[in-house]
């Protein structure tokens, strides 16, 4: 064109200055990019003639090039003005009218191109995109299948077809023009995405999975496919996998809100929800008129506890939409959460009124009403959701305790029983769903089925769910087997990112498995990614199981609520420090907390000095604030016996078995007693309940 475009100018500096040859010489600088000096030649042109169809037609294209397309369209009358029947002119101006979003008055474009020439199979297509745009899937259809019933090869139109049928949610179909499309183009990556996104939505997941691959292996950097790709895993529940492809995508593309947007929604089901804020932050500096990802902002902190901070986020949600019913749902369960119960149940109301098929609204709805001591009202609204959606593992679950409350246990055990087979129900689909092994699980240790429940959490850990993992190596530890627990723990905390439970979880195995010097680092990492009281007293157990009571003593909060005090006692008796210890044992008492557990170590430590009569005086205290505690009764009669007074003990003891009948340690100082009593008949038989079975 740059050729071209010189001998226009060589013609017309030889005066062949006519109409044509400033028209020939506009289309040559449109077609070097130059739109606005190819408007002077074709003012020029219809300067020298005015009826000249052709410069109006290329003026208007050149106006459609600068995106002035009222303009174009103007151009575009003006040339069929001139000439009814200019069909590339009529096609071009629909074009335009739909960039201007008139798309009815595109489509009387192309219906006008198909009655002057039934065989362009081009205005077909276009009519069937015109359709799509207004929603009119099944005249879309018809369009497109005209187009393709006159150029069979035409692989635009049928991809076309097969998309409108995929709006008509005629999926099978659907599948079989992409099949066309691919039958003429094999390479073609949107066909195979589309095919893909297909058997997606007809649960064919690894169908979808793999023709997502396909359209990557042709077309790497193609957004759409890695999309999908993502959003599948996401669908089917495996979420890293989803969060890698989610990357991929804003690899390519870092515009898209929907996709910063689904990266943090794919963290936040994976539970890592502090991490999935930022890239909703990113949604809304893409779009600050994304509602949703307002809302999801406010879901992750509801979700971690901060619901004060929540509402900001709900409230700038409904600023945007203000009948965005999840977001009025998010915001009445976060004042739920606050305990402004009556505000939010208004809310959760409001929410189903605009959509009363959200179970997860009834579920809300629920919560609201128990906190308000309105029963039954509560299973009511339990009862709908699982009407809406009857394998809603935590609809049944909720709806369990409410029954017991209620006090209907036979109700209770029913809606436990199905709400472990829905967890059943959901596994037969997908039997690696971690999530789902670890409710499953959670149910069954809540329901003190331990000995199903240690399986059922081994089976959620190695499906790899961190949470299931931290729950095996917790039930683990009381079950008494720590490094069994350890070895949990230890692959939990070598996950990445580093994580602050997980080191925590790490060290108490190592501690109750009796390595406190391994426990020592894992504890120390813990505290650097977030300072907690809980691991900081963990620490000092460590420190001082290994000889180092002065820094386990400094780990210690100074002075420290009563549980700092309380274990500042017990490291300073197992030094044999008993003066410090009694006297942090008294500091303890001095808060008002846990009084019952600070007399009873108080008595431990003064006994342990020898001063038995202030150590039982010490367990009275104790005794007058749990008197059903066996512990305290035990204590007392042991340390009686150690005083000398084995008929106060035998008093004790006979409490402590009376109400523990299983505690051996109990029954063999009762025996002990018995026998300073001379009692021996009586003391063997106690003797035998502490070694052996249980007398009849």
């Amino acid at each position: 064109f740059a050729d071209a475009l010189g001998h226009y100018d060589r013609a017309i500096e030889l005066g062949l200055r006519d109409h044509v040859v400033w028209n020939n010489k506009g289309v040559a600088l449109d077609s070097l990019g130059r739109h606005e000096d190819a408007l002077g030649c074709y003012d020029k042109s219809l300067a020298a003639n005015p009826s000249y169809e052709i410069a109006w037609y290329n003026r208007g294209n050149a106006y459609s090039y600068l995106g002035q397309h009222e303009r174009a369209v103007e151009c575009y009358d003006r040339a069929l003005a001139l000439k009814p029947e200019y069909h590339v002119a009529l096609y071009d101006k629909g074009l335009a009218l739909a960039q201007l979003g008139k798309t009815r008055k595109a489509l009387e474009c192309y219906e006008r191109l198909a009655d002057l020439d039934g065989r362009n199979e081009v205005a077909w297509f276009r009519k069937g995109l015109l359709h799509e745009q207004l929603g009119k899937y099944e005249d879309a259809v018809a369009a497109y299948r005209r187009a393709v019933g006159l150029k069979a090869e035409y692989q635009d139109a049928w991809n076309a077809l097969g998309n409108a049928l995929y709006s008509l949610e005629r999926y099978e179909e659907a599948i079989e023009c992409y099949d066309k499309v691919l039958a003429l183009n094999p390479k073609n990556a949107e066909a195979w995405n589309n095919k893909g996104f297909t058997f997606f939505m007809l649960g064919i997941h690894d169908e979808a999975l793999r023709c997502y691959d396909r359209a990557l292996t042709i077309d790497p950097s193609y957004k759409h496919a890695w999309y999908n790709k993502g959003y599948t895993f996401h669908g089917i529940d495996r979420l890293e996998d989803a969060v890698v492809c989610y990357r991929k995508a804003l690899e390519i593309d870092q515009g898209d809100e929907v996709l910063w947007n689904n990266l943090g929604n794919a963290l936040y089901n994976l539970g890592r929800y502090q991490e999935s804020i930022p890239y909703f932050e990113k949604a809304i500096g893409v779009n600050p008129k994304y509602e949703i990802a307002w809302n999801n902002i406010g879901n992750a902190l509801d979700k971690m506890g901060r619901h004060s901070e929540s509402l900001k986020n709900h409230d700038k949600s409904l600023e945007l939409k203000p009948d965005f019913d999840y977001a009025l749902y998010a915001k009445g369960h976060a004042l739920g959460k606050l305990g402004r119960s009556e505000e939010g149940l208004e809310l959760i109301a409001q929410a189903l009124e605009l959509n009363p098929n959200y179970d997860h609204a009834w579920m809300a709805k629920a919560e609201v009403l128990h906190d308000l001591g309105r029963l039954e009202e509560a299973r009511e609204s339990l009862t709908n959701a699982l009407v809406l959606n009857p394998t809603y593992d935590e609809a049944w679950v909720f709806r369990g305790n409410v029954s017991l409350e209620l006090g209907d246990p036979e109700e209770a055990r029913r809606c436990f029983e199905e709400a472990l087979r829905s967890y059943d129900v959901a596994l037969e689909l997908e039997p690696g769903n971690g999530e789902v092994l670890r409710l499953r699980a959670k149910l069954l240790e809540e329901l003190a089925r331990d000995d199903e429940a240690l399986p059922a959490y081994a089976l959620a850990a190695k499906a790899g769910d961190a949470p299931a993992m931290a729950a095996l190596a917790g039930l683990l530890l009381r079950d008494g087997r720590p490094a069994e627990a350890v070895t949990v723990a230890r692959d939990l905390a070598g996950r990445t990112p580093p994580d602050a439970d997980a080191h925590a979880l790490l060290g108490l195995a190592l501690l109750e498995a009796g390595s406190p010097s391994d426990a020592i680092p894992a504890l120390e990492k813990s505290l650097e990614l977030d300072p907690r009281p809980r691991v900081r007293r963990n620490l000092a157990r460590a420190l001082a199981r290994t000889g180092r009571t002065d820094d386990g003593l400094r780990a210690l909060a100074s002075p420290g609520d009563a549980e700092d005090r309380l274990l500042r006692g017990e490291i300073l008796r197992e030094s044999r420090r008993f003066p410090e210890a009694l006297a942090a044992y008294d500091a303890a008492i001095a808060t008002g907390a846990h009084l019952d557990v600070a007399y009873l170590e108080r008595s431990r430590a003064l006994a342990d000095a020898g001063r038995f009569p202030e150590a039982l005086a010490s367990l009275d205290a104790a005794l007058g604030l749990s008197s059903g505690d066996p512990e305290v009764w035990r204590e007392h009669g042991g340390i009686a016996l150690k005083a000398g007074r084995p008929r106060t003990a035998l008093r004790s003891l006979e409490r402590a078995t009376e109400i523990d009948p299983a505690d051996s340690a109990a029954w063999g100082l009762r025996a002990e007693a018995l026998a300073a009593l001379g009692r021996t008949q009586e003391a063997e038989r106690c003797r035998q309940r502490a070694n052996g079975p249980a007398l009849p």
